[in-house]
């Protein structure tokens, strides 16, 4: 089934990714069968599958990238998933926050939960740039 944004969401909508075109009317509406990838991407990293998967499967499905390639890299991978333009007619609200949860709890940075700003710094501090002086 084909979503068409109305006339003020498209105008607004910017770039438009993959899963959607515009029509001659320059209104933003889905490209299904990309839509459908778009939804087994998040319904495959939902289930708990690494980047590394998805870009496995859909290697093996045959599924060229957007941009043609064999080989969907992680970074559009991941791009797709922060992407909350796909809650306009491909993916519910309730999928891509629940993404972007698992997201968060799969942040690699070990300080990511510190809260105190001054804290902040200084674990940055001692990170990058080693023990301040």
């Amino acid at each position: 089934m084909i979503v068409k944004l109305s006339p003020l969401e498209s105008k607004i909508f910017g770039k438009v990714c993959y899963g959607f075109r515009r029509d001659k009317n320059k209104s933003v509406e889905t490209v299904e069968p990309e839509a459908e990838i778009v939804r087994e991407i998040f319904g495959l990293y939902l289930s708990g599958n690494s980047l590394e998967k998805i870009q496995e499967h859909l290697r093996k499905q045959g599924i060229p990238s957007p941009s043609g390639r064999t080989v969907w890299s992680r970074d559009v991978l991941n791009k797709l998933l922060n992407n909350y333009k796909y809650t306009f007619g491909v993916i519910d609200h309730t999928t891509y926050f629940a993404v972007e949860e698992m997201k968060s709890n799969r942040c690699r940075n070990p300080n990511r939960n510190i809260e105190d700003d001054e804290e902040w710094n200084v674990q940055v501090n001692l990170n990058y740039y080693g023990p301040t002086l």
